[in-house]
């Protein structure tokens, strides 16, 4: 799994693609950690290319939204299609995360 980090002045987006799961998760976790170690706590996690989501990407997505949470900050999703849509809201997730269309409107979200 590759995950692509772009910086919009204080707000990270990671695009994920492929999958949030399994043993991709750690990669994940590593760069978006790495991204909230150098200061920006406010994450667009992208999902517009994303095709699997398991329990380890959930757990990932929660430690994250708690860690900026933490500092003051927090992780918003953009892009999410169906599947995952469900499998949020089946594990009562959905309420969580702000969810966006579009990658603009959430990067926007938090000025």
């Amino acid at each position: 799994m590759a995950t692509i980090i772009n910086k919009y002045d204080d707000v990270a987006v990671l695009t994920v693609k492929d999958d949030l799961a399994g043993d991709s998760v750690e990669q994940f976790l590593e760069r978006a950690n790495q991204t909230i170690s150098d200061g920006i706590n406010q994450l667009v996690i992208d999902c517009g290319k994303l095709h699997v989501l398991d329990s380890h990407g959930l757990e990932a997505l929660l430690e994250l939204q708690t860690r900026c949470e933490e500092l003051l900050g927090s992780v918003k999703l953009c892009a999410v299609d169906e599947s995952c849509t469900k499998i949020l809201e089946m594990t009562r997730l959905a309420t969580r995360f702000e969810s966006y269309d579009d990658l603009d409107s959430a990067v926007k979200s938090f000025r």
